[in-house]
């Protein structure tokens, strides 16, 4: 008889360990985003692109210092169709030996230095500093257009994690009126039709619980992505209770407008350059070294060669191209002045707008808070009637209903408080803290 052993028993893998959440608050969040998002550091690598031009646009008013080394080895036959070489047989010469091919090695260094442009050079590294004055300012608004983004999510995730806890609090009240229904069922205290009722609340809040889990994890996962984060990562924010009281803060440069006035500065300093294309320019040019036959002859004398010369470049007729990027010129300008006053009367309504929700905001935050107070108390006599067999069941659940919904509206009133404080702070160009 074969015997066979028992396979030995295996140790079951170890269970990964989840990770502890990501404990924040709304500043730890926002400086999270600072340093982490991607809109913001691709405009961080703009302002360095815009840098890095500066440093090239320079460059075209420097001297420019190239060395040379060359060799050449050429047949040259032009003299053979001179007059020379049919006078040549007189002298004794033979057309061949005119015509030998030579080597010619060249040692030289050569300078190029622009003179006079009509302040053209200086001009566009005027407008290359101007651009990367352009594109900080474009910094500031993604910015700030990112902060108030990660300022709206944070309230989103508070709004939907306090939604939850209410309709889960829903959930509860409903699962103990049908557990209690179902005692007084049985003890002949409640009929039929009192367990439909409890039945029918229970499952009428079910599907909005799982709507408001769902949400919950779609508000965690935006705020999750504008914070750098992989989208599972669990986060625990810290709550923000109520905005502190206080007078209208002062406002700032919006950064749109500075960044239109940058580029309206920009195209008319472009209008100068276009301009300096059709007057002449005068460039100094220079060079030195050494050519000979023979390497033997390289760097002696009197086998150095030189050149010093100064040219000028008078443009007559460039077929009307100048002309036409003056008017294009001229067109974008126009273009970005008319932007600008667009941007100037809608800064004004938003901040004009930004201000009234801020009152209507503390308004309904102020009522959320009196009603949540009336239904509390009201849920409190509702228990203690039950108590004394006044009120069904049905109207305790009821009170308790009504109070949760208050409660949910009064968070929602407070986190709309803060909603409306961000949305005043970034009309004044300021960020959320």
């Amino acid at each position: 008889m074969l015997l066979l052993s028992p396979p030995a028993l295996q140790a079951p893998a170890p269970a990964e360990t989840p990770h502890a959440p990501l404990a924040l608050d709304l500043s730890g969040a926002l400086s999270r985003a600072r340093s982490e998002n991607a809109m913001l550091r691709a405009a961080k690598a703009r302002v360095e692109e815009r840098r890095g031009l500066i440093t090239t646009t320079r460059a075209d008013a420097l001297p420019q210092l190239t060395l040379v080394g060359d060799f050449t080895r050429a047949r040259d036959v032009s003299i053979l169709n001179s007059g020379f070489a049919d006078s040549a047989a007189a002298f004794g010469l033979s057309p061949s030996s005119l015509v030998g091919a030579r080597s010619i090695y060249t040692g030289q260094a050569n300078l190029v230095q622009p003179l006079f442009y009509w302040g053209k050079l200086g001009t566009a590294v005027d407008i290359a500093k101007m651009g990367e004055q352009e594109a900080a300012l474009a910094f500031t608004t993604s910015e700030l257009d990112v902060l108030h983004g990660v300022a709206g999510a944070y309230l989103a995730v508070l709004a939907a994690q306090a939604e939850l806890e209410v309709v889960e609090a829903r959930r509860k009240t409903a699962e103990q009126f049908v557990s209690d229904v179902k005692a007084r069922l049985e003890s002949q205290s409640a009929t039929e039709l009192d367990r439909l009722r409890a039945e029918s609340e229970l499952l009428a809040v079910i599907p909005e619980a799982l709507q408001a889990e769902a949400q919950v994890k779609r508000a965690m996962e935006v705020l999750n992505g504008q914070l750098g984060l992989d989208p599972k990562t669990p986060v625990l924010l810290a709550p923000l209770g109520l905005p502190e009281a206080g007078a209208r803060p002062a406002g700032a440069q919006r950064s749109e407008l500075a960044q239109l006035q940058q580029q309206e500065a920009m195209y008319r300093a472009n209008a100068k350059i276009i301009t300096s294309d059709l007057r002449p320019k005068f460039d100094l040019s220079a060079s030195y070294g050494y050519q000979a036959g023979k390497t033997d002859n390289l760097f002696k004398e009197p086998y150095d060669t030189w050149k010093v010369s100064v040219t000028m470049k008078f443009p007559i007729f460039d077929g009307l191209r100048s002309s036409g990027k003056r008017a294009q010129n001229t067109a974008q300008l126009e273009q970005v002045k008319q932007m600008r006053v667009d941007r100037e009367r809608s800064i004004a309504i938003e901040q004009s707008s930004a201000d009234r929700d801020l009152e209507k905001a503390t308004a309904l935050n102020e009522a959320a808070r009196r009603a949540h107070d009336a239904t509390a108390e009201a849920l409190r006599m509702s228990r203690e009637s039950f108590d004394q067999g006044l009120i069904t069941s049905l109207d305790l659940l009821q009170a308790e209903r009504a109070e949760r919904q208050a409660e949910s509206q009064r968070r929602r009133a407070e986190l709309g408080l803060w909603a409306a404080r961000f949305t005043q702070r970034r009309a004044l160009g300021l960020p959320p803290l």
